[in-house]
């Protein structure tokens, strides 16, 4: 009869497993995307939120509002009636002397002007009422935001027009 060896094997202990290497990776993500959302800076708009009907004072202003109309085209109108602003064209080339004027609106940049210094002279706040179509170009309403920072007219309340022909 043959003998059978009997081969003893060690008792195999619960494999270890080294995660080293993937918290470094966690960390590294971590840090990547710290500076990554840190890079990014968006301008802010001062806008101030309109008061209460309680707290609001009763008399009226000093000086009218200003009233600026964009119509669907992109032009612009000044108070209904004086047109401070030529139909908006997304075709004209930067660089060229009528895409800068077609963008930084000077005739209501004027206008806006006029209007702060006579609330200054009446120690007001000028006020603007921004109405434009809903198909009018965004790009319009900025162009049209930024002639108002340039006079530094703050206050400004804005609305769409309800019409199809505004």
């Amino acid at each position: 009869m043959a003998r059978h060896k009997k081969i003893q094997t060690e008792e195999q202990e619960d494999p270890d497993m080294n995660i080293s290497s993937m918290i470094d990776c966690c960390f590294l993500l971590l840090i990547y995307f710290l500076v990554a959302t840190s890079l990014v800076s968006e301008k802010k708009l001062d806008i101030s939120i309109p008061a209460s009907e309680q707290s609001a004072s009763s008399k009226k202003p000093p000086v009218d509002p200003g009233r600026i109309q964009i119509s669907a085209d992109g032009s612009v109108t000044w108070n209904g009636d004086i047109s401070v602003g030529e139909a908006y064209d997304p075709e004209l080339k930067p660089g060229t002397s009528e895409y800068r004027a077609q963008r930084e609106l000077d005739q209501l940049v004027e206008q806006l002007t006029t209007l702060k210094d006579l609330a200054d002279s009446a120690s007001a706040e000028p006020i603007v009422m921004l109405t434009g179509a809903p198909t009018t170009p965004h790009q319009r309403i900025v162009d049209v935001m930024a002639a108002l920072a340039k006079a530094g007219i703050h206050s400004v309340g804005i609305s769409t027009a309800t019409g199809e022909g505004s």
